[in-house]
């Protein structure tokens, strides 16, 4: 890692050296940004960006969800060529799962909207299921949409991608480098600071995760949302049971099986949101439950590990992306339920409305203002308690 002094102006700092931070650094670089400073507070993949279940898919039951993870599967499909390295991105497909009539309808109306938008899902059959599911418990399965374009993409591959593009390019990334606020010239945002050096900035983006509220307020501008936290597991290698990515939209879960045989994946318990990477025992006796129910073969197999992940979510848990309205020059990637997955479409629509001045249609609808302007947006086909 680079260990010269700061520099004391940057055309652009961002603040976060996750999956967000990295791919707007790296989407900024194609648009020619020079002088681009990513700062993290942690350590390389020691936030959420190392924490997630890697899922990725183009379908949901709302038009905005659903053209922006189009972007974001389109994205995924060039990223290995464009970054020069495997992010090892597989079209396995993803099956969304449901156990009751209520969800039924849901995905049946989502498919209407996906298909107007270009997505390839449809309804599987009894057959199909059988053939894509044959391990399920098909006493559970109400009815099941399956969308091939989507898959998964392990995150230390991702982030190895993106560090070495951007350290290739003359990103200068620095980790174990919080910054202690943010100084502001009348209507924009105009330095960061580290301790006491001062950082001249023309622009700042905040791709802070949970750590967004805390980068608003340094601003001492408003950020919709709230802190939460998810856990994940991981099960020892077993033969291969599942194909492709899963969630199961009633039972609020979502897991793969990776090209070793572990089953990775979580639920989610409703609880009331904190922040904390201590894990609960309920939640892992729910998750085991899940699995044991819906994949009656795992029952024998053990857990190998269990973690928790912090992520700050959007009272509609979409996305907010854009400038701040309050604060000119100061942008933000915030609010992501979905933030692994979204960060390619995010990277290249920040970085083209920050280099070129375009905000694009597919970003409009998350403004960070929406809340006061549009309104929230509904989106029935995320998985989160």
């Amino acid at each position: 890692m680079n260990t010269l002094p700061l520099p004391k102006r940057a055309s652009v700092v961002i603040i976060g050296g996750g999956v967000q931070g990295l791919s707007v650094a790296f989407n900024l670089v194609e648009q020619g940004q020079k002088d681009i400073l990513v700062l993290d507070a942690g350590y390389w993949q020691g936030g959420a960006s190392g924490r997630n279940g890697t899922l990725i898919r183009p379908g949901f039951a709302s038009v905005a969800w659903t053209e922006l993870f189009v972007l974001t599967v389109n994205e995924w499909r060039s990223w290995s060529r464009r970054l020069g390295e495997n992010v090892m991105f597989t079209q396995r497909g993803y099956s969304v799962v449901s156990e009751t009539e209520k969800s039924e309808a849901m995905l049946r109306e989502g498919l209407k909207v996906q298909r107007s938008l270009g997505v390839n899902s449809w309804m599987l059959s009894r057959r199909e299921i059988d053939d894509l599911l044959p391990a399920i418990n098909k006493s559970r399965v109400q009815a099941v949409q399956h969308q091939p374009d989507g898959g998964v993409a392990p995150h230390h591959a991702v982030m190895k991608g993106l560090l070495a593009f951007c350290q290739r390019n003359g990103v200068d990334v620095r980790y174990r480098t919080a910054i202690s606020g943010l100084e502001r010239t009348g209507s924009r945002i105009s330095a960061v600071l580290v301790g006491d050096h001062r950082i001249e900035a023309d622009c700042v983006v905040s791709c802070a995760g949970p750590n967004n509220p805390d980068i608003a307020a340094m601003a001492e501008v408003p950020l919709n949302g709230f802190g939460m936290r998810i856990e994940a597991m991981a099960l020892e290698p077993t033969r291969p049971l599942i194909k492709p990515a899963i969630a199961l939209i009633d039972s609020l879960a979502y897991f793969h099986q990776t090209s070793r045989g572990e089953v990775v994946g979580g639920t989610e318990v409703p609880e009331r949101p904190r922040m904390s990477l201590k894990v609960d025992l309920p939640v892992m006796a729910n998750m085991a439950k899940v699995y044991l129910e819906m994949f009656p073969q795992l029952g024998e197999v053990r857990i190998l590990r269990h973690w928790a992940g912090q992520f700050h979510a959007s009272t509609d848990y979409a996305p907010l992306m854009g400038e701040h309205p309050d604060l000119k020059d100061l942008w933000f990637s915030a609010g992501w339920s979905y933030g692994f997955a979204g960060a390619p479409a995010a990277g290249r629509l920040l970085a083209k409305a920050i280099a070129k001045g375009h905000i694009d249609h597919r970003m409009k609808p998350f403004a960070l203002d929406r809340f006061e302007t549009t309104g929230p947006i509904v989106e029935g086909g995320i998985v989160l308690a």
